[in-house]
């Protein structure tokens, strides 16, 4: 397996500007820039494992232990299919919290992430790759309606999937002075209503960075520069996590329109009260409900 997520071979692939002496040391200095080499050592070091084992690795090397409230619910998931749905505050962090958490109780459960995340190859098992909408594109791509597929044949096998409906990671708004996701893709919301499983909403109360939304205050691209580096400022950080209870089948048939049903789901998230306590992730006690 490649020990690497994106390395100078990769960058030569996709442009002449890095080929040759002069342009692998140019890959070399943007991969140090951006903090790529410090992804790729992380990723070197556990890529020998999949699933929750290698989540496990890279939370150890990022010094991240997060907490999870109302743990208790974990203990009365479906034995079929389900559906998980979360904020997306962080857009990578919170992704490596939620397979090692939901992976460690369902090995068979994966996350729709976008096609880059798909280059993270210790991570196959779990992930679906699904492109989401760009700007105000609102024409599904042919990636898109493959990972929806995907997404529901995995479901109607009777394994849970993941999902992160925003598409994107959270931004801040100075209207509201908050930090919140986009709008929910209506691709996402639709696949929920065809899929008729249960839902359990997820919610990260924590977030990146002041630096980080600051940058997005001036452009999405600049912002995205910074994501690597804030895999890595969490260290001695305990991210905290909230269980929501889990919403019936026939609960979510009620809502015929996708929007109502987004806008269900999103306060679930939102309003989902600050639990009183926390459990540390090393003292979860949680049986594989596959076993």
């Amino acid at each position: 397996m490649k020990r690497t997520v994106i390395d100078v071979e990769f960058l030569a692939k996709k442009s002449l500007f890095f080929r040759g002496r002069l342009g692998h040391w140019l890959g070399k200095v943007v991969l140090h820039l951006h903090a790529i080499d410090r992804i790729n050592w992380a990723y070197g070091r556990s890529c020998d494992h999949t699933g929750a084992a290698f989540a496990e690795g890279l939370l150890k090397d990022f010094g991240v232990d997060y907490r999870v409230g109302n743990a208790e619910r974990l203990r009365h998931l479906p034995e079929g299919p389900f559906i998980t749905v979360s904020n997306h505050p962080y857009g990578g962090l919170d992704g490596i919290m939620l397979i090692h958490l939901m992976a460690g109780i369902r090995p068979d459960y994966k996350v729709m992430v976008n096609q880059i995340l798909t280059l993270i190859e210790a991570m196959d098992e779990n992930f679906i790759s699904v492109q989401p909408r760009i700007g105000h594109n609102t024409t599904p791509s042919a990636a898109a309606i493959n990972g929806m597929r995907e997404t529901l044949h995995h479901l109607r096998d009777g394994h849970p999937v993941g999902c992160f409906p925003a598409g994107a990671v959270s931004m801040f708004s100075c209207k509201t002075l908050r930090v919140r996701d986009r709008q929910w893709q209506e691709g996402i919301l639709k696949l929920i209503q065809v899929a008729k499983v249960p839902v359990l909403p997820i919610r990260f109360y924590d977030k990146n960075s002041i630096f980080f939304y600051f940058l997005g205050l001036i452009d999405w691209r600049i912002r995205s520069l910074r994501m690597p580096y804030e895999l890595f400022n969490k260290k001695g950080q305990r991210p905290r996590i909230g269980i929501g209870e889990l919403i019936t089948a026939e609960e979510i048939k009620q809502f015929k329109d996708a929007k109502d049903l987004g806008d269900f789901l999103r306060n679930k998230i939102y309003d989902m009260p600050l639990p009183t306590t926390f459990t540390p992730k090393t003292k979860l006690d949680i049986q594989d409900k596959t076993v």
